[in-house]
């Protein structure tokens, strides 16, 4: 990958939190919020849409609890969301972020979606993209398991890229990044350790009321759709669209992340949007 960002380190909400940065910081920030799958970085899900978003934004893209150079940090007694959601909030404020576009992909753009639905609004969002981020509902079984099914060796890492785009064909770089980053120390038992389960404890989950806030959502989101994913339910984009007032739904001609196979065309639908000019 061409480097035209700079990889940076702050602590944010105490924990150790690597990033990305490009374009001017007199701009309008985008903040990029990385998908979720073993051995993923800032990088590796944004490295190619970098480049033309910093054209006309100033571009942040945090690692996340658990990946990349951000501390290994794992909470066991709450949603995979909740932690993460604060630390971006205090990730934003620790760089003087007050108001941004918001663009997530997979796992962070469901996190974003529950960051806007939150009454808190802990983020500072304008305007915001969820790729392949449903926020929790409509995703399939078989494809939760798949992505939960890591040995950490080069087929496995191919095997995982394989499930976001529709063809690891040249891809050789990619697919050994995402097995180097999976060997970095306590990447690998910060994703395995919530699906541990104490025998003697039934687990109950308590009830959640996404949806519900969901409905009341008026800021613009754009939910981007694969039309060749094979982890979400067909159609998931059009059933939250039509539930909030502030989204809308668009269909692309690629699998669950096409900002990995297609980041020039993703970065355009995205700019089109954030601009105002596509809704």
């Amino acid at each position: 990958m061409t480097s035209t960002y700079e990889t940076k380190t702050v602590v944010a909400g105490g924990f150790r939190t690597g990033y990305l940065e490009a374009g001017d910081p007199s701009k309008q920030t985008v903040v990029l919020i990385h998908d979720g799958g073993f051995g993923t970085t800032a990088e590796l899900c944004w490295g190619g849409m970098i480049t033309p978003l910093a054209e006309r934004y100033h571009v942040l893209a945090p690692e996340l609890l658990g990946w990349g150079s951000t501390d290994k940090v794992v909470f066991l007694d709450r949603s995979p969301y909740v932690p993460r959601v604060a630390h971006v909030a205090a990730f934003c404020a620790e760089l003087g972020v007050r108001t941004a576009h918001f663009v997530g992909a997979s796992f962070g753009g469901s996190l974003l979606l529950r960051a806007v639905t939150d009454p808190a609004r802990p983020w500072p969002v304008d305007r915001a993209v969820s790729i392949s981020g449903t926020g929790g509902p409509y995703r399939l079984p078989e494809g939760i398991a798949a992505l939960a099914d890591y040995t950490p060796s080069l087929a496995d890492a191919e095997r995982m890229t394989g499930l976001v785009v529709r063809s690891t064909e040249g891809m050789q770089a990619h697919v050994r990044a995402r097995y180097e980053n999976s060997l970095i120390p306590g990447h690998w038992e910060a994703m395995a350790a919530p699906r541990l389960s104490n025998p003697a404890v039934e687990r109950k989950l308590p009830p959640d009321p996404f949806l519900e806030n969901w409905a009341t959502v008026s800021t613009p989101v754009l939910l981007v759709e694969g039309r060749h994913d094979v982890l979400l339910e067909k159609g998931w984009a059009k059933k939250l669209a039509d539930i909030a007032p502030g989204a809308y739904a668009t269909e692309v001609d690629h699998a669950h992340e096409p900002n990995v196979d297609a980041p020039g065309e993703t970065a355009r639908l995205v700019l089109d949007f954030l601009d105002g000019d596509a809704q």
